[in-house]
């Protein structure tokens, strides 16, 4: 193989690969980037054998090839080359050189024909949706899955067709086993992808890459087949192969009605709960919200570190027909606060609750569809 590419171009079409790379080293070529001539410019591709991603970049074809080096230290030596064409070429022994000016550099490779097979493009079957509401869905649920391999179930995004008075929605849910996060939004085509009621669970790295894979694309169309999701956007393809265990019967969690509601200002309750979160540590995770009908109150102590109160400005209590009587004591995890507060829009958050030591619900009255379902913490 040998080519010739801008500089700018190609470090682009290679940084798009990076997240998908195997950086753990179970197979070496798994870290590595291929690039092949295919017609008019390059293919470029990289997997983990769970995500797959395919893409292509404009380059002059002077002979046509293939070749496989480590993504990250090309990626890193193209970001430092300056501006303009570099010249790249393999060897018989599947080494990269690349000239810019005169400079010369050589990536010791593997051989191409050891790199797996890349998914093709299946034919048909594809849904349309705007890029930005796909990534808003995922970026507002992905941080309460968890990352702990042990709860296999729980690793990931599940996504499922829904219709609401007659009207269909995408839903994404995530749960780590503390707390869980709920968003859908509508959808007139998702009973086509996914059937109404039926599910998939999307790996929490690759539901990660989808939000990078799209970038600042506008449309972007997805296909199911063979337990696999194909993600096209441009002339770029991704392709994730789904787990396979069950998604807790989330709707069990969420509670059907609820007997207080407690109304803050958005802003005012992340700082104070940001603040306050600054002096947790490992052993002492908790903050202490203390409501009563005139005031809120919210704490932390921590014999490792300090403790701090404030008392919130801006607070209302709605219905409350709990059997405890006010003031009512609760505490929760800090980051299971300020993670959907980030995400949430508008002026006012709604904490509802049922019993201290039951799931309390965080949302917005901006966005009814997107909520945070958190588990008290013991006092």
């Amino acid at each position: 193989m040998e080519i010739r590419a801008d500089q700018e171009t190609l470090l682009k079409a290679i940084s798009a690969v990076l997240g998908v790379v195997d950086k753990r080293g179970t197979m070496p070529i798994l870290s590595n980037v291929l690039i092949k001539t295919n017609g008019n410019g390059l293919e470029i591709g990289a997997t983990d054998l769970e995500i797959s991603y395919k893409g292509y970049c404009s380059a002059q074809i002077i002979e046509a090839g293939a070749v496989t080096v480590p993504a990250h230290q090309l990626s890193s030596l193209v970001k430092e080359l300056p501006a303009g064409d570099l010249e790249l070429k393999d060897t018989k022994k599947h080494t990269l050189k690349i000239k810019r000016g005169e400079s010369r550099y050589q990536l010791s490779g593997i051989n191409p024909e050891q790199f797996p097979p890349l998914p093709e493009r299946p034919e048909g079957g594809y849904v349309e949706m705007e890029s930005r509401v796909l990534k808003e869905m995922i970026r507002k649920v992905i941080f309460s899955s968890t990352g702990d391999d042990l709860q296999y179930h729980l690793t990931g995004v599940f996504c499922e067709g829904v219709e609401e008075e007659g009207r269909p929605y995408l839903r994404m849910v995530t749960t780590d086993g503390h707390r869980l996060t709920f968003i859908q939004r509508e959808n007139p085509f998702v009973g086509l992808l996914f059937g109404l009621d039926k599910g998939i669970l999307i790996p929490r790295k690759a539901a990660g890459e989808i939000i990078r894979f799209l970038g600042e694309e506008e449309k972007v169309s997805l296909n199911l087949h063979e337990k696999m999701l194909t993600v096209l956007a441009g002339d770029k393809l991704l392709s994730i192969r789904l787990l396979e265990a069950k998604f807790p019967e989330y709707r069990r969690i969420i509670p059907e009605a609820l007997l207080s509601q407690f109304t803050f200002n958005r802003e005012e309750l992340f700082s104070t709960v940001k603040r306050l979160s600054l002096l947790t540590s490992e052993r002492f995770k908790g903050v202490i919200f203390k409501l009563s009908g005139e005031a809120a109150e919210v704490s932390h102590q921590s014999p490792d570190v300090g403790d701090g109160q404030e008392i919130l400005q801006h607070f209302t209590v709605g219905k409350n027909d709990l059997e405890k009587p006010l003031p009512l004591e609760m505490g929760f995890n800090a980051r299971y606060f300020l993670e959907p507060l980030a995400m949430m829009e508008g002026d006012q958050v709604v904490l509802e609750i049922n019993d201290p030591e039951r799931p309390a619900k965080l949302s917005s009255p901006a966005d009814p569809h997107y909520f945070s379902i958190v588990m008290p913490m013991g006092l």
